[in-house]
């Protein structure tokens, strides 16, 4: 069996790829109903641009800065999860013989998960009318 070499590993970057990942789609789900519903009641953002209302306009911004976050925190986790890939024919052994790996993972999965919460914003962005 191939055992994992010992690589510099940077376990800082892989919780706070985690804490950042969620962090951020927390933010950005809390922060868009708050807007939604605040903007409503105070008649914020009311004038059109490029054919959407304003406040759409400040969402899909807010929404595609959150994508980008994500896809950065993934990026970290992809980084730090396939250092340990020495064996592409034994890839979720290797990641489960050591935690390292097993952690990274978890935070490459769970950034994905996050990212397909703030994509799926997206449709109700442009299918929804936020003050009727």
């Amino acid at each position: 069996m191939n055992e994992i070499h010992p690589k510099p590993f940077n376990q800082r970057s892989t919780a706070l790829s985690l804490f950042l990942g969620f962090a951020v789609w927390f933010l950005h789900l809390n922060g868009m109903y708050f807007l939604t519903s605040e903007s409503c009641k105070w008649g914020w953002f009311p004038d059109p641009i490029v054919g959407l209302s304003g406040l759409h306009v400040v969402q899909l911004v807010l929404t595609l800065i959150a994508t980008l976050c994500i896809i950065r925190m993934i990026w970290f986790a992809w980084r730090n999860w396939r250092q340990f890939q020495i064996d592409g024919d034994h890839v979720l052994e290797q990641t489960m013989r050591d935690r390292r790996p097993l952690i990274a993972a978890v935070a490459l999965s769970l950034n994905i998960l996050f990212l397909l919460f703030v994509c799926a914003f997206f449709v109700a962005l442009f299918t929804l009318d936020a003050c009727r």
